[in-house]
């Protein structure tokens, strides 16, 4: 009895084995591919260097294309373009899997002596999205500390930096030729979770829709619109509004036609949002929804 009972268990250890060797076969044969590569910033100023990456599960040769004639067989490594311009950078995975990337490499800033040190970053981001940091000035010792540790965090001009927790932040840039810190704000957002109730989209997109429906309700119209500007539109007023999917407007019109034609009888029901892939932290595209208010 006891020798049956010893076969039943191994039969159906051997069942359970078996059935995970299939899954795994199944998840290896038909999953889907996709890359995972990492660019450290779509925008540089000419001599400065990016980084590049390759994660991609199951890789085992690259072939990246910088846009300027040169190319890269290796996993990972750092690039310097010569001359200034938009670069569309292909990484080819496998020799079929294929992703592209746009670098946009900009005019270096002429600066003179007496000019004021300031950060060039972003306002707003994601929870440990990797985000670039940049001293603009002359000053040779750079210390930045980012608020989220309490201490100086790096000693470099240019900064890769990324936030483990979400929440608003101060970040301090000290140099040796400021008396007081050189502060800058930013907001990390929580990243999206698949089991979170709330979409982080949603959430800028909703705090979007308010401040727009208190332009057509009359209130100022300057510290709404600086609001969405400053926070999300990375100061771009050229940024693409469709309006119920179908007529378009860049967002600086758009703003203005609430505010002159739209007032008062305007309701903004939704708002869905695009985020930039070139610029992150930045939005691409706004999709509104509205109609018009019922007169009584």
């Amino acid at each position: 009895m006891k020798k049956v009972n010893n076969s039943k268990i191994y039969i159906i250890i051997l069942s359970v084995l078996f059935c995970i060797m299939i899954a795994y076969l199944i998840r290896y044969l038909f999953s889907k591919r996709e890359i995972y590569a990492f660019i450290s910033s779509y925008e540089i100023y000419k001599g400065e260097s990016i980084s590049y990456s390759d994660s991609t599960f199951r890789a085992k040769d690259w072939l990246w294309e910088f846009g300027d004639g040169n190319v890269s067989y290796e996993k990972e490594g750092k690039y310097k373009y010569t001359e200034v311009g938009t670069y569309q950078l292909r990484l080819t995975v496998n020799q079929s899997l294929r992703k592209e990337f746009i670098i946009n490499v900009r005019t270096p800033v002429k600066l003179e002596r007496d000019s004021l040190i300031r950060i060039e970053a972003p306002h707003l981001a994601l929870q440990d999205e990797i985000l670039i940091f940049r001293g603009i000035g002359l000053s040779k010792e750079w210390r930045w500390s980012f608020g989220e540790t309490g201490i100086i965090d790096s000693r470099e001009q240019v900064v890769m930096y990324a936030y483990k927790l979400p929440g608003t932040y101060e970040v301090e840039l000290m140099t040796e030729d400021t008396k007081y810190p050189i502060r800058h704000t930013i907001e990390i957002l929580p990243k999206y979770m698949e089991n979170d109730t709330t979409d982080v989209l949603s959430l800028v997109g909703n705090d979007i829709r308010e401040h727009l429906q208190a332009i057509v309700d009359g209130e100022p119209f300057n510290p709404h619109y600086n609001h969405i500007m400053t926070k999300y539109l990375c100061n771009n007023p050229d940024v693409l509004v469709t309006i119920n999917n179908d007529k378009k407007n860049d967002f600086y019109s758009y703003c203005q036609g609430l505010k002159i034609i739209g007032r008062k009888n305007t309701n903004i029901l939704e708002i869905i949002v695009v985020v930039d892939e070139n610029r992150p932290g930045c939005l691409q595209k706004l999709f509104v929804m509205q109609n018009t208010r019922s007169q009584k």
